[in-house]
């Protein structure tokens, strides 16, 4: 889809009112002018959230995130902002053009890709009704899944035959090509046709956040091997960037808080079922840091459930370590010997198994008694070579020191020469800090003067053009702040008398720090009283800023001037900064 045109995205957002869309999803209670709620996007207790019907935005003072109405959707529903805009032009009644589709080889070739893979579940799902279906039928219904559940996950079965389904596409006039690009058929030796991947085997559906279908896996019904043969790696799909079961579990996830991650298929849709819904499945892989920023989305809490075989490996205690790095909070639930999620739940019910996850530990309590059991609690060095990385990785240095402190009193060791240790944790099972991307937005340090400054401009044209006419675009250090200045002078000077947040914020679509900073600047002006008074300090307090700044780098410059004997520089730095301070700031 190309790119949307404003005047579009202003119609949609004229006719929608953003308490009634988000109302929708949440319960909002009035107060004062504005709404408010406990925020979707983090657990809290105290409503921090709220929805101004007079700007048409939201912000949430706890955890920062904020917007228009396109932005909620596409934040609640995991959607990007085409998608969302669709959405809302569909609520709104407002019908959208018909765009030039990008005709790039990547953006046909995907969607082919999601067509074939519906085409596949769906031969697939009538061949499981069919009359080759009635054994892999029974087994399912022997395995406790019901014909809701089925439908639901589309599960089905793909027949025994080689060539069943390359035959079928070929009757469709499907390209062979096609085929072997989504994974679904395997090119044959020596020049022979192509084959069907899934032969024989029940057919489990692997859905991307959004619900579309991105591979399959295939699963046999006896005690053959391999068990499970899945899809490869295709330009829509990328193993560990999808979480099994997590479009059906997403908004459980977000309500509950917490997300249960278990291995596979069958460990979520028996659980799913049964009314377990905050549920997805890794499918047999260590958590990549991909699933993890899918997860952070709707939750920052995880319960693994692990077999009573998995429980005790290395390999898996430390795959858990990225949770801890990207500041989730992780415990481990472990199953009795011999079961898995799927058969736990159906020998024992959603209580007992409620109950396991619920006693579930935490990463350092459960790794920790898990590593003295195994080697002994005189093996002091290796317990320690596994906790000590586990621990680094722990943003809070006040959770570190008491991790560092209890394990010392575990081991019967100084707690001096634990920390010592720290410095020494191997460079390949280490603590790395947060990127750029994963540091929460709310924590930007804006310059509180810009940013007030930033809302009192968004109030109106007088407002704006005060500004204007007091401080220059380069006052402002913040490049998102410029950036938001810059385009209100185009609104105002355009005609434009009143800004419409949210219709400013439409136009920030690709911008979060530009967003971010809207969003701040208005819910300051929440709390200012006094508009003109606030208005006067901030444009003083911006001038005396940039005149501490401009006034701390020609020090330095004199400084480097005259280590080096520059005697001409000197002077002419000696000369500006005399004048400066003769300057009056206001």
């Amino acid at each position: 889809m190309g790119r949307i045109p404003q005047e579009v995205i202003d119609r949609i957002l004229d006719r929608l009112d953003i308490v009634e869309v988000v109302s929708g999803y949440i319960q909002l209670k009035k107060t004062g002018r504005n709404f408010k709620a406990n925020c979707p996007f983090h657990n809290e207790k105290t409503p921090s959230f709220v929805v101004s019907p007079d700007k048409q935005i939201y912000h949430c003072f706890g955890c920062g995130a904020g917007g228009n109405v396109i932005n909620f959707v596409m934040k609640y529903e995991s959607m990007d902002f085409p998608e969302a805009v669709e959405v809302l032009a569909a609520r709104s009644g407002v019908d959208l053009p018909k765009y030039k589709k990008n005709t790039g080889e990547g953006s046909s070739l995907s969607a082919g890709l999601y067509e074939i893979n519906k085409i596949a579940a769906l031969f697939y799902q009538n061949s499981l009704r069919g009359e080759k279906g009635k054994k892999p039928f029974e087994y399912l219904k022997k395995r406790g899944i019901d014909t809701g559940t089925l439908d639901e996950f589309r599960i089905g079965y793909a027949p025994a035959g080689w060539e069943t389904f390359r035959k079928y596409c070929e009757a469709k006039n499907i390209p062979a090509d096609v085929l072997r690009k989504a994974g679904l058929t395997v090119p044959g030796e020596k020049g022979r046709g192509d084959y069907d991947r899934f032969r024989n085997r029940i057919t489990f559906p692997i859905f991307n956040e959004r619900g579309h279908i991105v591979a399959f896996g295939g699963r046999v019904m006896d005690d053959s091997l391999p068990k499970y043969i899945n899809s490869p790696e295709t330009a829509i799909y990328t193993k560990g960037n999808v979480l099994y079961g997590l479009n059906f579990s997403r908004k459980s996830i977000r309500e509950t808080g917490s997300a249960v991650i278990v291995e596979g298929y069958m460990d979520v849709i028996i659980p799913f079922q049964r009314g377990i819904t905050n549920i997805v499945a890794a499918s047999g892989t260590a958590l990549t840091q991909g699933q993890i920023s899918m997860l952070r989305k709707y939750t920052n809490t995880a319960v693994m459930v692990f077999d009573a075989d998995k429980a005790g490996e290395s390999a898996s205690l430390r795959g858990l370590d990225i949770l801890v790095e990207n500041g989730m909070d992780i415990r481990i639930a472990t199953l009795p010997e011999g079961e898995d999620p799927d058969s736990f739940v159906r020998k024992n019910g959603k209580e007992s198994f409620e109950n396991i996850v619920n006693a579930a530990k935490g990463l350092f309590d459960y790794k920790l008694d898990i590593l003295i059991e195994r080697s002994g609690i005189r093996d002091i060095g290796g317990i320690v070579d596994e906790m000590l990385p586990t621990i680094s990785k722990v943003g809070s240095a006040v959770i570190q020191s008491d991790y560092l402190k209890r394990l010392a009193e575990r081991l019967g060791i100084h707690e001096a020469s634990l920390r010592y240790e720290m410095g020494k944790v191997r460079p390949d099972y280490s603590y790395r800090y947060a990127s750029e991307s994963n540091v929460d937005r709310k924590s930007r340090n804006y310059r509180s003067s810009e940013i007030h400054l930033l809302g009192l401009a968004i109030l109106g044209r007088d407002k704006f053009f005060r500004i204007q006419d007091e401080l220059r675009l380069d006052m402002f250090r913040d490049r998102s702040v410029r950036k938001i200045i810059r385009l209100l002078g185009d609104l105002f000077n355009g005609g434009e008398k009143d800004i419409n947040p949210g219709k400013l914020l439409s136009r920030l679509e690709k911008d979060e720090d530009a967003k971010t900073a809207v969003v701040q600047a208005l819910a300051k002006m929440e709390i200012t009283q006094d508009v003109d008074k606030a208005l006067d300090d901030c444009i003083f307090c911006i001038r005396r800023e940039n005149r501490e700044d401009e006034l701390k780098e020609l020090t330095s410059r004199l400084k480097e001037a005259q280590q080096s004997n520059n005697n001409t520089e000197m002077r002419e730095l000696l000369t500006r900064i005399n004048m400066i301070h003769k300057e009056k700031v206001a």
